[in-house]
């Protein structure tokens, strides 16, 4: 096993207890298509510590069913109406972004 940078346990701690799949390249290139490339303004360090946040403000539900369920509003979206997305899908999508 590789070792872990330290900002990088959260996720790491999340993928060990299957909580994130390791996305297929056919799956990474439809969330990049459906949701668009990184975030202008934002690093790769960025994405990952806010990937990491979401991670950690998420880990006390322990339902996959209700993960699957929750509706956020992107962060990423400075609109009016800024779109909504499942949790998991953003997470994904930023995953896919980052790796």
């Amino acid at each position: 096993m590789s070792p872990v940078r330290p900002g990088d346990q959260d996720r790491h701690r999340a993928t060990q207890q299957g909580e994130a799949p390791t996305l297929s390249p056919a799956r990474r290139k439809r969330l990049l298509k459906t949701y668009g490339p990184a975030p202008s303004g934002y690093t790769t360090e960025d994405l990952e510590r806010f990937l990491d946040l979401l991670y950690g403000l998420y880990s006390h539900i322990s339902s996959p069913k209700a993960l699957q369920e929750m509706i956020v509003s992107d962060p990423f979206d400075r609109s009016e109406q800024p779109r909504q997305l499942r949790l998991v899908e953003l997470a994904a999508w930023l995953e896919a972004i980052i790796s």
